[in-house]
């Protein structure tokens, strides 16, 4: 189960401690727009003048937006019944110590590549425990496709979706580590050839982790030390929803090496 309350505060607040020298501030979310690559088959985006500079005094849009639209956030009902939705997940939740699993040459040669308990160890051999109270992401190179719609999907439709993800046992090893939430920067946190959703519907909603997909930029940070914001509305009923997330690095972490 993801880590108490307490637990979550004391990560956070030891991740800035070490911030001696200041931070810099790193986007993790794609705009999203008409051009937004999502799910196949989901309701397409769509913006309605409400009101017109020229009419009102003010401008103002209908905004119609499939709940999982371009970076958006999965909450636990996404998946699970009576799991917890967008308005009952806590600030101190959403305000977590991130890492970073780079698989990029495992994705450049397998698109449907995962994250496997044998990366996790090597990571951890490298850069130290992946402490309770975590959020995972991956960094897969995959964000660079994000303008070429079929490049990024593998497919048009539902069917031979390609794309990476995090695979079972991984998952697994993550919940049992006591983390908070995973995040890719592809579609969806399950590989593309995963229809099932199984990482989802097995292991990390119902054990209430929250996911974040189609991220950008994770490549700008560096394998651990930074700390990620992750602005979800409060929407009640939210199964998920495209949410602002942002990260704070430390200024004396240099240019990113994962080697």
């Amino acid at each position: 189960m993801p880590a108490s309350v307490d637990t979550l505060i004391a990560a956070r607040d030891a991740a800035f401690a070490s911030f001696t020298q200041g931070f810099r501030l790193v986007d993790l979310s794609a705009a999203l727009g008409p051009d937004s690559v999502i799910w196949p088959g989901a309701p397409a985006l769509s913006f309605t003048d409400a009101v017109s500079h020229e009419g009102g005094g003010y401008h103002a849009r209908v905004v119609t937006t499939f709940e999982h639209a371009g970076t958006h956030f999965d909450a636990p009902e996404h998946f699970v019944p009576g799991g917890a939705d967008t308005a009952g997940i806590g600030i101190d939740e959403l305000v977590v110590p991130a890492v970073v699993i780079d698989i990029r040459d495992k994705a450049a040669a397998d698109p449907n590549a995962v994250v496997e308990v044998d990366d996790l160890e090597a990571f951890e051999a490298a850069h130290g425990p992946i402490r309770p109270g975590t959020a995972v992401l991956i960094d897969s190179g995959w964000a660079a496709r994000s303008t070429d719609a079929l490049a990024y999907t593998g497919s048009e439709t539902t069917e031979d979706l390609r794309f990476p993800g995090f695979g079972l046992d991984a998952a697994r090893a993550l919940v049992e580590k006591g983390v908070v939430g995973l995040g890719v920067d592809t579609l969806g946190i399950d590989p593309g050839d995963r229809p099932d959703f199984p990482v989802h519907r097995e292991v990390t909603h119902p054990a209430g982790l929250w996911h974040l997909e189609n991220l950008v930029n994770v490549d700008r940070l560096p394998a651990s030390g930074a700390v990620i914001a992750v602005g979800v509305p409060r929407i009640v009923g939210g199964t998920g929803f495209p949410t602002r997330v942002f990260a704070f690095v430390p200024k004396d972490s240099g240019s990113v090496s994962r080697d």
